[in-house]
């Protein structure tokens, strides 16, 4: 039996931006077990085919130690009872406990740094980055390998001495995206009735402010045009409360369409895809779906946000927390001739498929499990 263990913090994200790869380990011949604790994705797991086990002490937001010495003891066990081989780690304190569950066996470890989160901005605490920066250091001390999703971040922990330059290090372009399921969108709406979108965790660093700002002066100027907004509430100190959403959605400046299992559909009614992020992303999943369905972008110049965009290309890159270049950009595409806004959707598409299509990545994870197998 060839046993790996794909673990995260939410059985959605697994479902959601690891389903390609499921698929691929099953399809290769290995036993795949996914852990995570339990919500309404289960089901859906485990009709791929693979084995879920609940996750029970794990809380995101937490900074307790002794809860995560707790997820430590109970990964530990997951792992043995399993007879686990090879460990597949995503999200950051997956990342650095599930290494330190496997650090004194012989499982094989990967883990994939899908960005910083808020921990590494510059607002954040010195001690917390010192504390954060040195569980990594530990827990990636004899990693089997490190998957990337940005040049920026895979520079950080080669700068910070987390990791060891002769590591297996690999970067990846974000997790994919399957361009057949996000499929090339072909009709888009007049100038007039253009459709903006940001989708995001409703949390501050996302952006959502400076989009709330954009689109109110917008509106004043072109109120046919859509403002829409796409995301599930978070427990986080950042969140955006809805109360604050549906005020201005109550206003007519934003129209909130709160959450969807299917975003290729929702993509299918949008012009342009928004994300004017300050957080430190790996690369943001809802770009890389924008792009395979063809819109233009309009995002930060920020890490994991500008490996989406070809500056004038395929959409425009602006500079972070900076409202008036986000109301400039807007203002751009709704007065770009549609046929220039068709080569730019053109364009996405294009980069979509050479450089984001999710099997390019299934391909890298693949080869590195194989070769941890071959020398089992």
């Amino acid at each position: 039996m060839k046993n790996v263990a794909i673990v995260s913090n939410t059985s959605w994200y697994i479902y959601n931006f690891r389903k390609g790869l499921l698929k691929e380990l099953i399809k290769s011949g290995y036993t795949v077990y996914a852990i995570s604790p339990r919500d309404r994705f289960v089901k859906e797991i485990e009709g791929l085919g693979c084995t879920f086990i609940e996750l029970s002490n794990i809380n995101n937001q937490g900074k307790n130690p002794l809860q995560d010495i707790l997820l430590t003891i109970e990964l530990k066990k997951i792992f043995k009872k399993n007879q686990i081989h090879c460990c597949l780690f995503f999200t950051p304190k997956i990342n650095i406990y599930g290494n330190i569950a496997i650090k004194f066996t012989n499982i094989k470890g990967i883990s994939t740094i899908n960005g910083l989160g808020f921990v590494f901005n510059e607002d954040q605490p010195k001690w917390l980055q010192f504390t954060v920066r040195n569980l990594y250091k530990f827990a990636f001390k004899k990693l089997t390998a490190i998957f990337f999703q940005n040049e920026d971040d895979k520079e950080f922990f080669l700068n910070s001495n987390i990791i060891p330059s002769n590591q297996h290090i690999s970067v990846v372009r974000g997790s994919g995206v399957n361009v057949f399921e996000f499929d090339y969108k072909k009709s888009f709406n007049p100038s007039d009735k253009i459709v903006f979108l940001l989708s995001a965790r409703l949390i501050r660093e996302k952006g959502l402010y400076e989009y709330f700002e954009a689109a109110k002066e917008m509106k004043k100027k072109y109120p046919s045009v859509t403002f829409a907004l796409l995301g599930l509430s978070a427990d986080n100190p950042s969140a955006v409360s809805l109360d604050i959403i549906n005020e201005f959605h109550k206003n007519g400046i934003i129209e909130y369409w709160g959450v969807s299992d299917n975003v290729s559909k929702i993509l299918n009614k949008v012009d342009v895809m928004v994300l004017p992020s300050y957080y430190r992303e790996g690369v943001p999943r809802i770009l890389i779906e924008g792009l395979s369905k063809g819109l233009p972008i309009i995002t930060t110049d920020n890490v994991g946000c500008r490996e989406t965009v070809d500056d004038l290309k395929n959409g425009f890159l602006i500079p972070v927390k900076d409202i008036q270049s986000l109301k400039s950009a807007i203002e751009k595409m709704i007065n770009m001739p549609i046929e220039e806004r068709i080569m730019m959707s053109e364009q996405s598409r294009q980069k979509a498929v050479k450089e984001f299509d999710e099997s390019l990545n299934h391909k890298k994870y693949l080869e590195v499990i194989k070769e941890i197998f071959d020398t089992l």
